[in-house]
């Protein structure tokens, strides 16, 4: 029967013998560290996102006026033409010109004639006795007409072939009211020739 020998060494470390409560908290320190580290993070990261929210609104820059490009001028060419238009006319004699008028010619007032008012100018009566032979024609009256419209002189100026038919226009004229003729924007005094035909019944 062997017996096996074991060799003890006095540097070996006892297993059975538990850690020293030092090298616990060495070990224990730097996770405690980085938690906290990472809490700082955290709270700076969280501050900086509430004071960015909190911040004014910036307006955003006006935007600019568009640029306009003008094609460039030839200065050349007017320039000469410029200066020959300019020798031309030192070398003509000038004229003085009579300046433009600018005074207005007042419209003359239109002359008018005397005519009868429709509504105040009946139709003659017929003489009985040319409408029984049939009678008829055109009478030509000369009427002196005043300023007030009313006939002062009448006259025949062209007859119509039948007596009856001249008195009866005549007397029918004389109680008609005509507008007066007009010269120079004033009613005056004239004279017309005032047809009346007569037409007999067919």
């Amino acid at each position: 029967m062997s017996t096996t020998s074991h060799s003890i060494d006095p540097n070996a470390p006892d297993r059975d013998t538990p850690p020293a409560p030092e090298a616990a908290a060495i070990h224990a320190a730097p996770s405690r560290t980085g938690l906290w580290l990472l809490m700082i993070l955290l709270g700076a990261t969280f501050l900086g996102w509430y004071l960015y929210g909190k911040r004014a609104p910036v307006a955003p820059p006006a935007p600019l006026p568009p640029i306009v490009a003008l094609p460039p001028l030839d200065r050349g060419a007017n320039d000469a033409g410029a200066i020959a238009n300019a020798a031309n006319t030192a070398n003509k004699p000038s004229a003085a010109k009579p300046a433009p008028s600018t005074k207005t010619v007042a419209a003359k007032p239109r002359a008018t004639q005397a005519r009868p008012i429709a509504n105040r100018s009946p139709e003659p009566r017929y003489p009985a006795a040319a409408l029984r032979r049939g009678e008829g024609g055109t009478v030509v009256l000369r009427v002196n007409v005043g300023a007030d419209g009313v006939p002062d002189d009448i006259a025949v100026s062209r007859r119509s072939g039948s007596r009856d038919l001249d008195r009866a226009a005549m007397t029918a004229v004389r109680d008609w009211r005509f507008k007066p003729a007009t010269r120079n924007g004033r009613e005056v005094a004239s004279v017309v020739e005032q047809p009346v035909e007569f037409r007999p019944l067919q």
